[in-house]
């Protein structure tokens, strides 16, 4: 079964857990994965669906028993095992993280669909990822909306400031790639 076939199948079966139309396209998994390195020690991807973030992440030469995925489908989840073996994947919450990942994390890519979430569960996450993260390290996150997708009462709570990509029209929808770090 090709990704796409997978994953419109599960948007289908549970439309509350899967947000996208469509999986990342390739453009944009690259912009999500630009700021790691090889030499990264630890990585956490967040809602790494069906793995297209996963790979432009892993081209970029990090190893991949230094990537921990976080994702909540269970098919997705079998297909990331099966995908990128060596990588460790975890069928759970991406703010659970803080009970069962690694700390010290160089970046935490998040495909997770943050932006029509309350300000509580943004909270959780974004506070999960900056609990797991060295100091500085990049929070980048996708969007598809014109606004910011973590709310502003967030952004202040954890003191983040962000940079954000030109729009990347060969994404369906088209996207934006924001990288949020703590002041």
């Amino acid at each position: 079964m090709s990704d796409l076939s997978l994953f419109f199948g599960q948007f289908l079966r549970r439309p509350s857990e899967i947000r996208a139309i469509a999986p990342t396209g390739r453009a944009t998994a690259r912009e999500m994965a630009r700021l790691v390195t090889p030499d990264m020690q630890a990585v956490a991807e967040i809602g790494s669906g069906t793995g297209t973030i996963s790979a432009a992440i892993l081209n970029t030469g990090l190893p991949p028993e230094r990537l921990e995925m976080y994702e909540l489908n269970a098919a997705f989840c079998g297909r990331l095992r099966d995908r990128f073996p060596g990588a460790v994947v975890h069928n759970l919450p991406a703010q659970e993280m803080v009970n069962v990942g690694r700390a010290g994390l160089d970046a935490v890519i998040s495909g997770v669909p943050t932006l029509p979430m309350p300000d509580e569960l943004q909270s959780a996450i974004v506070g999960a990822a900056f609990q797991m993260m060295k100091p500085g390290a990049p929070f980048v996150q996708i969007t598809y909306g014109p606004a910011p997708p973590l709310s502003e009462a967030v952004r202040r709570k954890f003191a983040l400031s962000h940079t954000k990509s030109p729009r990347i029209w060969a994404n369906l929808p088209p996207a934006q790639v924001y990288v949020f770090r703590q002041l």
